[in-house]
């Protein structure tokens, strides 16, 4: 007999975290989720969740207790209600439902149901220390007939001992791991009621439904569900404006580590159990949990120095399953990760949560941490940079966008949502960015919070050169006009091409919509405009030209006309700075002084030449080459200044796939690389993962590369499950980076004959 008091409670000195036991039982959490308690219930108070204590039926020799209504065994139907909810996919074996979605199940009982003297109620318990209350024990009562997006159930069919039945989730329920309960009630001839209770022995989790209408995470077009909640692969864009590099990334959301990581980031997040259907409040939270700032520690170690012994370089990863599984098996810190790849595990996390994400890289990102849109460069009088004094411009910056609606914003601020992972600037003691509406960014709506101000500044910004004297006094001198915020890349939608997203983020240079926005989030990040001081004349021309060969051999080109009726006398500095994709400068590499006398209508060049010899086998794979240009003309004080990013162009990996791709059974992948460098390619190594694949281990490549030399690699692949995937694989070593290759192979399942 139950008493009214009865309660879901959780002894949180008996029960360990999920992050607890996904660490104590890593490697079998299978065995651990399903038929891990007892199958039966009926004690007066509810169980505890700790595994080491199964509860049984209490016998009592009475009348009551012989016709009291006992569930036997529920089935969830798992196969057919995953593939309604589009779950099917998911490795972890559990029922894995989208939440405001109906699913069927059935109840056996051990005699036959009666609807005029038996009723059954379902209780889905979830959290730490579960409350009606805080809405953690939702009781699921009978209706005629089910609300869509609702908590409920109807009766479909009564076949003696076994009721089918038809529930339905609330579109707003707490996302999570529940506990399946079944309270039935047998009236009795004398008024009296005979109670008893059935405890599942299977977790259910429950996750955002982008396909229903309800959820805030609704989206209406299903190629768009499809991209960005369930492709388990993606391209992340790198390099440099006018040079990119894209980059395969496995993002594998489906791999059983990943919606554990997904909830035991949620616990150390200490997130309130209530606020976890809320996705807002999941994006910022587990956003700030990614990345290992933060005291109590993150996912991922940020590391931009170039030193990576201790750790595996960020390059280096593939896709996000790898480390999410180490994160899981030492709770701790994995080493180490940049921008893309704290970009690639927020999107492999909110995807396996069922939320709508992706990866956007900005290039030319702005680190302007005090808003004020300007960006400063400064140099001496005689035309040298001083690079240490500089404000940060980044070849690019990868951050991620998550779709879902914002009931706590002014109407129109729906639809992606932009945050940042990446550690860059603390608010409130926290490293956290975001989220907040693109169209708040594009609109300048600064006064909206979330970030706002820090993400319009990365996007939009005028790059201003000072001259600094050896007293500190400073001179504005030249104006790049809108110089950041290029290129705004995602994946396309069901193509591996790019998708340019910069207009959603900001307004055309020259446009009247630009200027007003520029105004209005003036008066919010006090900026003050800068005025330079105009030459008396401004006819020579400039034009900067030439790039770095695949060789490593860079050749670069002033170009200098006189549009003028007299000669002009031209000084020219040019200085080639090995430096970090963060603006970062490492050692300077060459340099070039002239002075060129132009003559009235005459045309002149200034060079600066770099052999990969020189440099390739001296800098960090991760490295590129700054150029900083300063020209002056002496009679007019015309001043041209220019600093410009050039990069080595990656060779390709050639993947190729021998034999048929069978489940459990592994086969081979040819992988073919070329060394297009004037230098030995040194210390190499050779990865490759893809989603739904046993990863092998890296090669380590004992041999060096000869330039223009042809290296070959076989590796075995061992597919989990059946489809067509994607194998990624990637080469570095000390000269290059993010090498990559794709292969995509159609997986079978062994035929049974």
């Amino acid at each position: 007999m139950m008493h009214s008091k009865d309660k879901y409670e959780v002894n949180p000195q008996s029960r360990a975290t999920l992050s607890d036991r996904l660490s104590s039982y890593y490697g079998n959490f299978r065995s651990i989720l399903l038929g891990r308690r007892s199958t039966y219930d009926v004690d007066e108070t509810f169980p505890t969740a700790d595994d080491s204590h199964p509860s049984t039926f209490k016998e009592k020799e009475t009348v009551a207790e012989e016709i009291s209504l006992r569930p036997k065994c529920l089935d969830l139907q798992r196969t057919m209600n995953r593939e309604a909810h589009r779950t099917s996919s998911y490795e972890i074996p559990n029922l894995i439902l989208r939440r405001g979605q109906t699913f069927d199940m059935s109840i056996a009982f051990d005699r036959v149901f009666s609807e005029q003297d038996d009723t059954f109620t379902l209780q889905f318990v979830t959290g730490r220390k579960p409350m009606q209350s805080k809405g953690t024990v939702i009781s699921v009562h009978k209706a005629r007939e089910v609300n869509p997006g609702s908590w409920g159930y109807q009766i479909t069919e009564i076949d003696e001992k076994k009721v089918s039945i038809k529930v339905c989730t609330s579109a707003s329920a707490i996302v999570g791991k529940y506990q399946l309960f079944v309270d039935t009630v047998h009236k009795l001839k004398d008024g009296a009621s005979q109670k008893c209770r059935y405890c599942h022995p299977d977790d259910i989790f429950v996750i955002f439904n982008p396909w229903c209408v309800g959820d805030s995470v609704y989206l209406e077009e299903e190629t768009h569900r499809e991209e960005f909640v369930l492709n388990e692969t993606g391209r992340i864009w790198m390099g440099t404006v006018g040079k990119f590099c894209v980059r395969p990334w496995n993002f594998a959301q489906f791999d059983d580590v990943c919606l554990m990581a997904a909830l035991s980031m949620m616990e150390k997040s200490e997130l309130g159990d209530p606020a976890r259907g809320n996705p807002l409040l999941v994006v910022k939270a587990l956003s700030r949990v990614i990345n290992n700032n933060e005291r109590d520690g993150g996912v991922l170690v940020g590391n931009w120095s170039g030193k990576y012994d201790d750790g595996i370089s960020p390059y280096a990863w593939n896709g996000s399953s790898s480390i999410l599984e180490e994160f899981l098996k030492k709770r701790k810190g994995v080493k180490y990760g940049q921008c893309w790849t704290f970009s690639a595990i927020a999107t492999t996390v909110f995807r396996a949560l069922g939320i709508p994400t992706r990866c956007i890289t900005n290039f030319r990102s702005a680190h302007d941490s005090d808003y004020s849109i300007q960006i400063d460069n400064f140099w001496t009088p005689e035309g040298r940079p001083r690079k240490m004094m500089d404000d940060t411009i980044w070849d690019f910056h990868v951050w991620n966008e998550s779709w879902f609606r914002r009931p706590d914003l002014p109407e129109g601020y729906d639809g992606w949502q932009a945050f940042d992972p990446t550690p860059q600037e603390c608010y409130e003691g926290v490293f956290t960015c975001g989220p907040c509406p693109v169209r708040a960014i594009r609109n300048g709506d600064l006064y909206l919070g979330y970030d706002t101000k820090f993400l319009f500044a990365e996007v939009n910004g005028d790059r201003v050169f000072w001259t600094v004297d050896s007293e500190g006094n400073m001179t504005p001198v030249f104006k790049d006009i809108d110089v950041v915020g290029k290129f705004m890349s995602t994946k396309a939608v069901n193509t591996i091409s790019r998708d340019d997203v910069t207009s959603k983020y900001k307004h055309e240079t020259d446009s009247i919509e630009k200027a007003d926005v520029i105004t209005k989030a003036n008066g919010f990040c006090g900026r003050t405009d800068v005025t330079i001081q105009k030459p008396s004349a401004s006819d020579v021309v400039f034009s900067l030209s030439g790039d770095v060969q695949k060789s490593g051999d860079m050749e670069i080109e002033l170009k200098m006309a006189n549009n003028s009726e007299e000669p002009r006398i031209v000084e020219v500095y040019m200085i080639a700075v090995a430096t970090k994709y963060t603006a970062v400068p490492l050692i300077e590499l060459k340099e070039s002084n002239s002075t060129n006398v132009l003559e009235p209508r005459k045309d002149s060049v200034s060079s600066l030449s770099l052999k990969g010899t020189e440099y390739l086998s001296t800098l960090d794979a991760d490295s590129h080459i700054s150029l900083y240009v300063m020209a002056t003309v002496k009679e007019t004080s015309q001043v041209y200044l220019k600093r410009e990013i050039y990069r080595v162009e990656q060779p390709n990996l050639e993947l190729k796939t021998e034999g048929s791709a069978v489940v459990g059974k592994p086969f081979d992948v040819i992988v073919k690389l070329v060394n297009p460098l004037s230098v030995p390619l040194t210390g190499g190594s050779l990865c490759m993962e893809g989603p739904g694949m046993v990863k092998p281990s890296s090669v380590k490549i004992k041999k060096s590369i000869g330039p223009n030399e042809e290296f070959r690699e076989t590796i075995q692949v061992k597919p989990r499950r059946a489809g067509r995937r994607e194998i990624i694989a990637s080469f570095q070593c000390k000269q290059l980076c993010n090498v990559t290759g794709v292969v995509e192979v159609d997986v079978v399942n062994e035929s049974k004959n």
